[in-house]
């Protein structure tokens, strides 16, 4: 297959990215409202921290500097940031990162991982991180520079490297905060059943190498989707083996790390954004801490010690430097790390009484807020609070009606291959449920899917918000509309769908978008979520479905902190694909080795008394 014009643009990007390396990357800074302590930073390159079998890995350190621009003389608490992405690339921009912690008081030391860029060793996602950390810790702690405590941060894969350490239990290390990061690999990979195509499985392929690859080159279209790396000329072995088992097996054990949630045993920040597409893994991994915790039979006053902030962000900070979220500006940038300096802050530098720390100090008396902290979008404004969800809101059904018009019965044009006309696409949603009315129908093709995602980057999901009108007017998306507003909507907490739907293919899926409507039209995405047919009732043991059989099938929409004002409307949205955030359902029933062939299938959505279709927000009441 010929890639001459993705290596074309290709050679454009490495052309922009030198640049950025040369130019952009030693002026780069960090979103931050917090005063710097050191004016100047001394940084310490090419440094090889050895590992227990001989290996050794790249690594900087950041330290901070006096007047004189000679780094401090007495020892630093240490920052460790341990990831896959080049130390010095432009893409995790580390180089800003590290001097944003020096010139804060702190020896920032952030290493490539093992078989990554100037790292040796071979690169095998998730399996050496326990024992490279620890090892990493150690040779932190003895420098002369750092003072014996270490706390470690970042996100994503970088989250991951922090769960492995702490599982070490390495003694110098005394807190970490990962942020944007599961615990379960396979639900990083697989959500509501369906693959995450156009972030952790293009990941999967990205990462198949030492260094940077022609991510240009893959083509989420591609149909089998188990060639796409190889079509790509990139073969992926991580690619081939994650995508070939999309049922939760024995395979997965080894990707699985909660475990290592009950056994942590130091400080923990958890935060993430609510356009980040991890923000669903993130909270499990606080609940699966609250729940190990539960079942130690630990008072509340004898809980672990964690945090939780969920702000108006996504994978790549981007709101942090554009302050803006779709349409709505915001009225403070969130600056997520400075969030995170204050918990090191109070952890790392205010001795055993972390809450009694000097004024000064950013982390003074951040042991003592509430334990978590969320942000409210639209409403310019944080919520805190000690529990998850939040106890004040209250958990209501808005439930899926139509208008009448869809036909009742397309079971002889579905029979004779023919889709049905479309029945409603401008249906409403009620506070009950219609006592009686008939189901709406839609004609679903994988070869032509609903594609909002497909050109957009995921991992900077904020930027890519609205306006999705265009997509609403496709015969294959239905719409339901709650009335204009008369007072705000406070929406803050877990999202959820229960659908009662059927199909005429085996396998099928149903999307179910929340979406805020402006008065001029305007329509924002706030959050959506998937639900592969056959895996309704369990990822572990998928069940094919019986042609125009109805099911009842529960959807997650993960979560948000939300103000829908007054004039502004609440919509669903229900399709069958969300191209290339998931993969493309072929609805054949096949896995992806197989998926070369499709088949229309036609969708019924179903919403009465007995199959009362239906989503569910979290709403805070109106105060006063």
């Amino acid at each position: 297959m010929s890639h001459v014009k993705a290596d074309i643009a290709w050679a454009g990007v490495r052309l922009l990215l030198a640049a950025q390396k040369r130019v952009t990357l030693p002026r780069k800074e960090l979103p931050s409202a917090t005063p710097e302590r050191h004016p100047r930073v001394h940084v310490l390159g090419d440094e090889r921290t050895p590992m227990r079998d001989g290996v050794t890995l790249a690594t900087d350190v950041y330290l901070p500097t006096g007047d004189d621009g000679r780094p401090v003389a007495t020892p630093c608490p240490a920052v460790l940031i341990r990831m896959p992405y080049g130390i010095r690339e432009p893409y995790a921009y580390m180089p800003a990162v590290g001097r944003y912690w020096a010139r804060r008081g702190y020896a920032c030391v952030i290493q490539d991982v093992r078989g990554k860029y100037g790292s040796e060793g071979e690169w095998d996602p998730f399996r050496h991180e326990i024992d490279d950390g620890y090892d990493a810790i150690e040779w932190t702690a003895r420098q002369p520079w750092c003072d014996g405590r270490v706390g470690m941060t970042g996100e994503s894969y970088f989250g991951h490297t922090q769960w492995a350490a702490a599982a070490s239990h390495h003694p110098a290390l005394r807190c970490i905060s990962p942020g944007d990061m599961g615990c379960d690999v396979y639900a990083l990979l697989y959500e509501g059943g369906a693959l995450a195509l156009g972030s952790t499985a293009l990941w999967a392929c990205d990462q198949a190498r030492h260094a940077y690859i022609n991510w240009l080159r893959f083509d989420t279209r591609h149909l089998p989707l188990a060639e796409m790396a190889d079509a790509a000329g990139l073969p992926s072995r991580l690619f081939t083996e994650l995508i070939a088992r999309p049922s939760r097996d024995e395979y997965w054990r080894d990707y699985d790390f909660r475990d290592v949630l009950a056994a942590v045993d130091v400080p923990v920040f958890l935060w993430s954004g609510w356009f980040d597409n991890m923000v669903a893994p993130t909270i499990d991994c606080w609940r699966g801490m609250e729940a190990a915790d539960a079942e130690a039979g630990l008072a509340d006053a004898a809980r672990r010690p964690r945090w939780l902030t969920l702000g108006p962000t996504d994978h790549e900070t981007s709101p942090d430097f554009g302050g803006t979220v779709g349409r709505i500006r915001l009225p403070e940038e969130p600056r997520s790390w400075d969030r995170v300096l204050e918990f090191m802050d109070a952890v790392l530098r205010d001795g055993d009484d972390p809450g009694a720390g000097a004024s000064d100090h950013a982390g003074a008396g951040f042991i003592a807020t509430p334990r978590v902290r969320v942000y409210v979008t639209g409403a310019g404004r944080w919520r805190e609070a000690d529990e998850w969800p939040l106890p004040d809101a209250e958990p209501t059904p808005f439930y899926l009606s139509g208008d009448g018009t869809a036909a009742a019965d397309g079971a002889a044009e579905a029979a004779a291959g023919v889709p049905p006309a479309a029945g409603t696409s401008s249906g409403r949603l009620l506070p009950a449920p219609p006592a009686a009315e008939s189901p709406d129908r839609y004609a679903y093709d994988p070869l032509d899917p609903p594609n909002w995602w497909e050109g957009n980057d995921l991992w900077a999901a904020a930027k890519h918000l609205g306006d999705r009108r265009p997509l609403e007017d496709r015969p294959d998306v239905l719409t339901y509309t709650g009335p204009v507003l008369a007072a705000p909507l406070e929406v803050v907490g877990p999202l959820g769908a229960v659908l009662w739907v059927s199909t005429t293919a085996p396998d099928t899926d149903f999307v179910v978008s929340l979406v805020d409507v402006w008065p001029d039209g305007y329509v924002q995405l706030l959050q959506q979520g998937i639900r592969r047919l056959r895996y309704r009732d369990s990822d572990a043991e998928p069940a094919l479905a019986d042609p125009g059989e109805v099911y009842r099938i529960e959807v997650s929409l993960a979560a948000t902190g939300y103000l829908f004002a007054a004039g502004h409307r609440v919509r669903v949205e229900v399709a069958s694909a969300e191209f290339d955030r998931w993969d493309r359902n072929p609805n054949t029933g096949h896995a992806f080795a197989a998926d070369a062939a499709t088949r229309i299938a036609v969708q019924t959505v179903y919403h009465d008394r007995d199959r009362p279709s239906h989503v569910v927000l979290p709403v805070i009441a109106a105060e006063g």
